[in-house]
């Protein structure tokens, strides 16, 4: 029993060792688990902080990428509006260098213009004597020279040709031949206008000649009182000249004196026309042209204002025809006219000469007066001024 008691007592002090071991150790395990449950609750604060820290940075770290993003978009933009400029660049450098090149051309023109400018000056300036020359030789070539008035050809004029008041046209071309030894004879340079001293001296000349010599003629005695005869077809006898001294006239036979006007208030002028076609060659031909009307520019030149105006053939006298019977003159506008026979195409006057050409009359003070506006223009344009 006692045995047993001690065994049961031996295995209860164990008990209580154990319990005893077993309480201390819980104890112990309690305060560390105690320890460890503040650590545990500091380490969950620490990792709350963390991680609110950690989301704060996360929230810092996606708006540092939204303002990444959007600095990205914005220097693609840049990039783009960058590129863009870059090109506009290119182009502009382009344009500047065509500009240049534009500029230099420009030079070179305006240099070659200026050139031009001075040559057209200078050709004008010498067109614009050369026409002061030719309108100052018409005005010398409207009279005979004056040593022709003490010749023999004017005294033998004056007192055979000039009977009852009236100038017989045919005697002074009688006169002609006969004292002054007047021939026809063709242009050899084919249309040179001669001097009348050229005239007298080459013994005649073309039909150009010979109705410049015979305006010249007519207007050396534009202060007589004298009427002014041709002759025309008729019956009896038209006395050209008569020799009293031989017993001897010349005349022309069926043919009668037609008076075409008065030496005070006619107006003589040289005219030629075209009568035929040969080919691709207009024949002409010149007569002088009796009218009491004055030309001074293409507006006096119409068949209205000249009209009944006589023409005489001044090579022997004959009445040929008056303007809007047998003859027509060419009026500015008419381009035909050049073509139509009889038609005057040409007028030398005192100053001038008129050419009927591609529609117009042309003459050298007009031209004088176009080269006038021409100098004008390009005074304008050296100064900076636009023409006028």
């Amino acid at each position: 029993m006692k045995g047993r008691e001690l065994i049961l007592l031996g295995l209860a002090a164990v008990l209580a060792i154990g319990t005893i071991a077993f309480l201390a150790l819980f104890l112990q395990s309690s305060s560390e688990n105690k320890n460890l449950r503040a650590e545990l609750a500091a380490t969950k604060a620490n990792l709350s902080s963390a991680q609110y820290a950690l989301g704060m940075r996360e929230d810092e770290l996606e708006r540092k990428n939204g303002d990444i993003g959007r600095q990205q978009e914005q220097i693609g933009n840049l990039s783009l509006a960058l590129a863009g400029r870059l090109s506009d660049i290119e182009e502009l450098r382009e344009r500047l260098n065509e500009s240049e090149a534009e500029l230099e051309k420009t030079k070179n023109t305006l240099a070659e213009a200026e050139e031009d400018i001075a040559r057209i000056r200078e050709e004008a300036i010498a067109m614009d004597g050369q026409i002061s020359e030719s309108i100052q030789w018409f005005r010398d070539n409207s009279a005979l020279p004056s040593t022709l008035k003490t010749d023999r050809f004017m005294n033998k004029v004056e007192k055979n040709c000039e009977k009852d008041d009236t100038l017989n046209l045919a005697c002074v071309s009688y006169l002609m031949e006969e004292e002054l030894g007047f021939v026809y004879k063709d242009d050899p340079t084919g249309d040179r206008l001669y001097s009348i001293d050229e005239i007298i001296a080459r013994k005649g000349g073309d039909c150009e000649d010979y109705s410049l010599f015979f305006k010249a003629f007519l207007n050396g005695i534009r202060q007589e009182d004298l009427g002014i005869e041709a002759f025309t077809a008729g019956a009896g006898k038209y006395v050209v000249y008569e020799d009293a001294g031989e017993g001897r006239y010349w005349y022309y036979e069926d043919s009668e004196g037609v008076a075409i006007g008065n030496a005070e208030n006619s107006n003589p002028y040289s005219v030629c026309y075209f009568f035929e076609t040969q080919g691709a060659t207009r024949i002409g031909h010149c007569l002088i042209m009796l009218t009491n009307r004055t030309i001074d520019s293409p507006d006096d030149i119409t068949n209205a204002n000249l009209a009944g105006s006589a023409l005489f053939e001044p090579q022997d006298g004959r009445y040929m025809g008056g303007i809007g019977e047998e003859f027509t003159v060419c009026e500015d506008g008419d381009s035909s006219c050049g073509m139509r026979d009889y038609a005057l195409a040409f007028i030398i006057t005192d100053a001038d000469l008129y050419h009927f050409s591609e529609g117009k009359w042309n003459y050298y003070e007009g031209r004088k007066e176009e080269l006038g506006a021409l100098l004008e223009s390009l005074e304008r344009v050296e100064l900076g001024y636009p023409p006028r």
